[in-house]
């Protein structure tokens, strides 16, 4: 149905438009969560056909458009020209360098991979891909209706439907302010843009007044119409009464100019204006001329705050941990980056109201303007909502006392969670045990968010401004933020009516307002066009993210329970646990109820469900540490979390199908987050000094992500934090490797196997790595050393000479394969070398590198484990170590085995062998290799997650070795 849907928009080329604007809400299916089926493109882009099918009927329809618009015109790339050579050569040069470009974008992110649980990016929308390529195709530019006439209509509908689904009035029959919303690049923008308009805003009122009192005004008015503007009243405190009453203009103080309503200011200079015309016709643009030359925009900061004498810049206020576009916007202002007070965070991350008292009091006895104060809805390492309504209703009280200011809400990241308000997502058919399994692939159920949160975003229609961000939680291409006013008139002082874009009062036009210029109008068109499909309520949008919320609940409990009790390391997440549940109690309800458990089966226990209700992050951002056990040194910790940043995120040069799980790495800061870093350090064991803490971030916005997958991924993370733990802890030490198969690359390349032993732990590995040597004349020595080694019928053995640390990077065996700082630079030892020959190596690919697992909760596999991996000409068999006492056996085999596809063998892969269990094979008191025969079946995940048989055949043994327990 969804894609039926998405045909019918393109086909008929209407964008389906409610003529109110208001937002549409989606439709309705008993399993709703197979709609999400028809969003998106899919991790392995399964939607693929529904892609080019679509995208090619959009292609068409442009072609014709092209065609059509006066067809008699001629055509101007003809057919001579098109068989020229120079076209031929262009159009291959072309084909040639899209390619290579392509071939470039392979060490791109992942963003829409399952794997990807780092920064607040996923997939974007199907229909906002191909409402962007199909506007892009058109190339208009919003910053003028002229230059874009429909994407203009595009984004002032996408504006509307904002604010509707914010809850900001967009009719103009209402009683409210109409409210009004536009496109930005990004969130900062729109930050820095509602700190810009409050800060107008802050400044009408003395702008009336002084255009009224400028001799210019006498001009066009008469003393009369002066005197009638000046006795306009406005709303402002009277200590002498102690509350607030109308004050004439003329009679205000400067300190009560800078504390009216915002609602009241923005109808200000037409009430001005509307009480003049009274006594007599007023020339309402040149008045509105005047207001403008007295205003902030026009004079400048310095010049009129000294006009009116003011003795204070004005100031505003975000929490500690406001987004770096906050104190941005003060030094764009010329306010400075002073002027942002930061408020304090409690234990819970959020904005504290107490401290937010405590410096407005400050401020009001002072007499010190506050322009705004800004409630984050949702931030972006701490996944924390502030306290808004509380903050509201502080502003309310402080407004009765004689200090006003804007209220203005970031949700950048979390303004998308207001849909899961909207409407109601219904119950899930879940199908007894008894029912077809498959008609629930996919199934993710709809988690609610938490009360608390709940009640915050029932009250976000309270602020003033809400920047929100279509391509973040909206799922939609860059560039795509929005900045939206409850009051519509809000926007007035920043605007700049350029004859070059502005075409009069009744142009649509959006680029007068604002900060930027140019900006493609096939951004509105893919945002309005992913409202339109999936709708912006509980049913669409609110299903997504609702489905995403169950995926953090569940990343959580992974992050609460992953360290075994004799791990050597803990994770603490940054959350508090939900009132009434201790440690021990959760961990039993998590590893019970909830780890490794299908999705139906978790939804269907009111017990676990009501726990992820109630626990976690308040907008899908998990934020955790990892610490060695009993360590309290903070920079140690940190070290840890750096590490596994470097194991986990895709850099410059990176090879990301080597990178299989991306969570990323953020930082909180000792000032900044007090109370809570302070709580949070103490959970981890870690010393209360002032340092800074490093933590892992792990956002979670795959609304497919399967329990069983989110346990399994924290297999492969566990696994990691032994990796990192070593990387750190481990100390320089001689490492043996053998030659895994007896040929040489055609790029002289070599596969090693580490040899693994249990006598040190920084001998606990199990490494599979390709080399190749820096040298004509290394490789010369290398091929000589390994045929002389055949010759003998000896191991080809290599010893690593350890280098001098460099950068303060210690040599211990991950550094020497992963760092850059000694790549190529690695000499190893050829033990077996008559002459005593080294030769120096470089990393080409590590297709396996893992420390050994001393936990005692490690078992024996039910079957043999052998790692399979190589390359087009070479095979390798080499076992997967698991509990000690284990063996070390490696093998070549005499070719790829059918069904494991090069680039599969290539990645390498786990291949259980049929028939041989997994328990090691003794005889005589000594550990034997289990593989006694030439040829046998193995069963392994291949494509798709396919399970694929297939027969090995052995050739050779390369390497058997029994490793110790002890």
């Amino acid at each position: 149905d969804n894609i039926q849907t998405l045909q019918h928009y393109f086909i008929q080329s209407n964008l389906r438009m409610e003529t109110d604007g208001s937002a549409p809400l989606g439709d309705v299916y008993s399993e709703q969560w197979k709609a999400l089926s028809g969003w998106f493109l899919g991790p392995r882009a399964e939607n693929r056909d529904v892609f080019l099918d679509l995208f090619s009927e959009v292609f068409e329809k442009h072609v014709e458009l092209r065609n059509n618009y006066f067809p008699s015109d001629p055509e101007y790339i003809t057919q001579e020209m098109k068989s020229s050579q120079a076209y031929h050569a262009e159009v291959a040069d072309l084909r040639h360098q899209l390619h290579q470009m392509q071939d470039q974008m392979r060490g791109s992110v992942p963003f829409f991979s399952p794997r990807y649980q780092a920064h607040m990016c996923w997939d974007t929308t199907l229909p906002a891909q191909l409402g962007y390529m199909a506007a892009m195709l058109f190339n208009q530019n919003n910053v003028d209706s002229a230059a874009s006439p429909v994407t203009t209509l595009f984004e002032q509908k996408v504006g509307q439907q904002l604010c509707d689904m914010l809850g900001y009035n967009i009719h103009s029959s209402q009683k409210e302010p109409v409210a009004w919303g536009h496109i930005t690049c990004g969130g900062s923008i729109a930050n820095i843009e509602a700190v810009w308009a409050a800060r107008n805003m802050k400044f009408v009122p003395l702008s009336v007044r002084a255009a009224l009192l400028n001799k210019a005004a006498k001009d066009f008015l008469s003393d009369d119409q002066i005197e009638m503007g000046l006795s306009t009243t406005v709303l402002v405190f009277r200590k002498e009464s102690g509350k607030r009453e109308a004050v004439p203009l003329k009679d205000c103080s400067t300190w009560q100019l800078l504390n009216v309503d915002v609602d009241e200011i923005c109808d200000l200079a037409e009430t001005v204006a509307s009480n003049m015309a009274r006594v007599g016709a007023v020339d309402e643009t040149r008045f509105s001329e005047l207001v403008e030359h007295e205003g902030v925009m026009s004079k400048g900061l310095f010049n009129f705050m000294k006009q009116h004498e003011m003795k204070y810049s004005p100031v505003y206020t975000a929490p500690a941990n406001n987004h770096y576009s906050w104190p941005k916007a003060g030094t764009l202002l010329g306010l400075g980056s002073d002027a942002l007070i930061p408020i304090n965070l409690d234990k819970d991350f959020r904005q504290k109201v107490a401290h937010l008292r405590e410096e407005l009091e400050r401020l009001l006895e002072q007499e010190v303007p506050v322009i705004s104060v800004a409630a984050v809805m949702g931030s972006t390492e701490e996944s924390a909502v502030d306290p808004l309504k509380d903050i509201y209703d502080l502003r309310e009280e402080f407004k009765g006392r004689g200090l006003n200011f804007a209220l203005l809400a970031d949700g950048a990241w979390g303004g998308y969670f207001k849909t899961m308000l909207i409407g109601s997502p219904g119950k899930d058919k879940v199908r007894k045990h008894g029912d077809d399994k498959r008609k629930l692939e996919g199934f993710v159920p709809y988690c609610e968010l938490s009360p608390y949160v709940e009640y915050q975003y029932n009250h976000i229609q309270l602020a003033d401004t809400i920047t929100i961000d279509p391509h973040k939680s909206g799922f939609c291409p860059y560039p795509g933020g929005a900045l939206c006013y409850r009051n519509g008139k809000m926007r007035y002082p920043i605007a700049l009516f350029h004859p070059e874009v502005f075409h009069g009062a009744d142009d649509p036009t959006m680029g007068v307002y604002g900060i930027e210029g140019s900006k493609p109008g096939a951004a509105p068109a893919g945002i309005l066009m992913s409202h339109n499909v999936i709708g912006l309520s509980n049913r669409g949008y609110g299903r997504i993210l609702g489905q995403c919320t169950a995926t953090a609940k569940l990343f959580y409990s992974l992050w609460l329970t992953i360290a075994r009790e004799d791990d050597p390391f803990v994770c603490v997440p940054l959350q508090e646990l939900p009132e009434g549940w201790d440690m021990e109690s959760a961990r039993k309800l998590v590893e019970e109820k909830i780890a490794y458990k299908n999705m139906r089966d978790v939804y269907k226990n009111k017990e676990a469900k009501q726990f992820l209700k109630c626990c976690g992050p308040d907008t899908m951002i998990n934020t955790f540490v990892v610490n060695f056990k009993g360590n309290s040194c903070v920079k140690k910790a940190n070290k840890l979390q750096l590490a596994l940043s470097d194991a986990m995120n895709v850099f410059v040069g990176t090879d990301a199908s080597r990178v299989p799980l991306m969570v990323m790495q953020s930082g909180l800061d000792a000032k900044k987050h007090g109370e809570g870093l302070k709580i949070f350090k103490e959970k981890a064991g870690l010393d209360q000094d002032d340092e800074n803490l490093n933590v892992m971030v792990n956002s979670c916005m795959n609304p497919w992500q399967w329990n069983e997958s989110i346990f399994m991924i924290g297999d492969l993370f566990r696994q990691l934090v032994l990796d990192c733990m070593g990387r750190v802890e481990d100390q320089p030490a001689t490492h043996k490797f053998f030659l895994a198969h007896p040929k040489m690359g055609e790029d002289d390349s070599i596969f090693l196997e580490y040899m693994s032993c249990n006598d040190l732990p920084e001998h606990r590995y199990q490494v599979s790595v390709k080399m190749t040597t820096n040298s004509v004349a290394d490789t010369k020595v290398l091929r000589e050393y390994i045929n002389s080694c055949h010759r003998k019928d000896a191991a080809v053995i290599f010893e690593t000479v350890t280098p001098e640390p460099e950068d303060d990077s210690t040599p211990n065996l991950y550094n020497l394969l992963y760092l850059k700082d000694w790549d190529g630079k690695l000499r190893m030892k050829l033990v077996n070398d008559a002459d005593g020959n080294s030769v120096c190596l470089k990393v080409l690919d590590i297709p396996r590198y893992r420390r050994l697992d001393m936990s005692t909760h490690v078992s024996y596999p039910a079957k043999q484990q052998y790692f399979l991996y190589g390359d087009s000409t070479r095979t390798i068999l080499s076992h997967v170590i698991s509990k000690l006492p284990d063996f070390q056996h490696t093998a070549c085999l005499t070719t790829r085995p059918h069904s494991l596809t090069e680039t599969m063998l290539g990645l390498g892969v786990v291949a259980e062998v049929e028939g041989v269990e997994g328990y090691p094979l003794e005889a005589e008191g000594e550990m034997r290799n289990p593989l006694q025969r030439k040829s046998y079946d193995v069963t392994f995940k291949g494509e798709l997650y396919a399970t694929l048989h297939t027969t090995i055949h052995v050739k050779d043994t390369i390497y058997f070795n029994e490793i110790s327990k002890e």
